[in-house]
């Protein structure tokens, strides 16, 4: 996970191509549904980084929103506002900044406002008036939460009658053409991911799963799910370096002992020889909440 702030915000950009392609059209047209049944919808997007989810799925809502962006990182904040207020110019819509310095954007009936909180969406019922809001969204957010961590989120937004909406969960990784130490290299990284640190163990690779689980104890029904993988081509070579630098810092932390120059030589070789691919498995999921 990216640290310094102008490489996360480089890591985003690269990222967001492969995000929007992935997107299940399935999930994304139940929470589309579910975002319709309100006039204006209030919707918190959590983690949100440099402001991709809202950029998305904003132009597929039809009608007026009222989005809260809440990040810990200020910077990516400050990103998420430039690039929202460039897009709403490139959209044509009016662009103004109300009292609260939200930016409202305006065209023909619709009217969209942004407000930009800083702060951890793991203390959303203290950041926010949750009974204004019907929907949350998460992109590529749930598998760095422990596993209560995870349940708490989802108690408190089922506790205040919002759907969720989570995308872009880790599931798995596959290199093309295979080699005999990939599996031992993914696992890894993927202990990694998993590591003991002060809030805990993140979920990683189980956090679709633990969505499942605890959304249908909570919600009473499954959610809505399908795969949003990432595939990554040979001509994509700035994120094989980017996955690859990753996994590089990573895996000594937990597997000193594995071959991993010599395995990322490998990789390098095929890189550059126009042969590399993988896929990243990711899940797209949706909770809605229906009132019983």
């Amino acid at each position: 996970m990216p640290t310094d702030t102008q490489f996360a915000t480089d890591w985003l950009e690269e990222r967001n191509r492969f995000d929007e392609a992935a997107r299940n059209p399935q999930v994304e047209h139940a929470f589309l549904q579910a975002a319709q049944q309100y006039e204006p919808v209030n919707i918190i997007d959590l983690g949100a980084g440099s402001g991709a989810t809202f950029l998305y799925l904003a132009p597929k809502i039809q009608g007026s929103q009222r989005w809260t962006l809440v990040e810990l990182n200020p910077s990516l904040l400050k990103h998420a506002r430039q690039r929202i207020q460039l897009w709403g110019h490139a959209k044509g819509m009016q662009t103004t900044l109300d009292e609260a310095d939200q930016i409202v954007l305006q065209r023909d009936k619709q009217e969209i406002s942004i407000q930009f909180i800083k702060g951890s969406f793991l203390k959303l019922d203290r950041l926010l008036p949750l009974q204004h809001y019907q929907l949350a969204t998460a992109s590529a957010v749930i598998d760095l939460l422990s596993p209560e961590m995870l349940e708490q989120l989802l108690q408190v937004l089922y506790n205040y009658e919002l759907g969720f909406y989570t995308m872009l969960n880790y599931q798995g990784m596959q290199f093309f053409p295979e080699e005999g130490q990939d599996a031992a290299m993914i696992a890894a990284y993927e202990k990694h991911m998993q590591r003991q640190q002060d809030f805990g163990r993140a979920l990683g690779p189980d956090c679709a799963d633990a969505f499942r689980q605890t959304g249908q104890q909570l919600y009473g029904k499954s959610p809505v799910e399908g795969q949003s993988d990432w595939i990554i081509r040979p001509s994509d070579r700035l994120m094989h370096r980017h996955l690859l630098s990753f996994m590089e810092k990573s895996i000594p932390e937990v597997a000193p002992k594995l071959d991993l120059p010599g395995w990322l030589e490998r990789k390098q070789q095929l890189l550059e020889q126009g042969q590399l691919r993988l896929t990243v498995a990711h899940l797209d999921q949706f909770l809605p909440y229906h009132a019983s």
